[in-house]
């Protein structure tokens, strides 16, 4: 299975959860050659993409809700290097301001609210979980890492960010 393929079946995955949250989500722009494979391990893959973009779209969807503006698309580019792969996400969510850029490789720590707090009138199986558990982003880099990869998260604070 392409990278491009998985990138596409977790940027769904993540649109789908984003709808149920705000009813909206952001469109998701894939770039890429489909033809293109590498050895990986798809649901890992699926995983880091899938966190990554949820990650993306609540920050855009937050960002333009009140606005009335169009949300722009998240962006994925699946690179085939002589050496290496590089899949970026970038958003036009705003950033993550500089001061918590240090902790968001912690586990638990999360920019979004505890979704226990947010949906406490549910019952555990009835939340909606786009984000605060602080997991994601850390299980991501840690996959990344365990395959001979990395990520990395350049923020633009005021913008948005790269993720790669």
């Amino acid at each position: 299975m392409s990278p491009v393929e998985v990138a596409r079946d977790a940027s769904e995955d993540a649109r789908s959860i984003c709808l149920r949250e705000y009813g909206s989500a952001p469109d998701v722009t894939i770039y890429g050659d489909p033809n293109f494979t590498f050895p990986y391990v798809p649901a890992h893959l699926h995983l880091m993409v899938f966190e990554l973009v949820k990650n993306s779209l609540r920050a855009v969807q937050e960002r333009y809700m009140d606005l009335d503006k169009v949300a722009p698309p998240v962006r994925i580019i699946v690179a085939e290097g002589i050496e290496d792969v590089t899949i970026k996400v970038s958003d036009e969510g705003g950033g993550i301001p500089r001061s918590g850029l240090p902790k968001i490789f912690t586990y638990l720590y999360s920019t979004a609210r505890n979704p226990l707090d947010e949906h406490s009138d549910l019952g555990i199986a009835d939340a909606v979980t786009m984000a605060g558990y602080g997991y994601g982003i850390p299980i991501s880099r840690l996959y990344a890492r365990y395959f001979g990869g990395d990520l990395q998260i350049i923020s633009m604070e005021g913008y948005g960010e790269l993720v790669k």
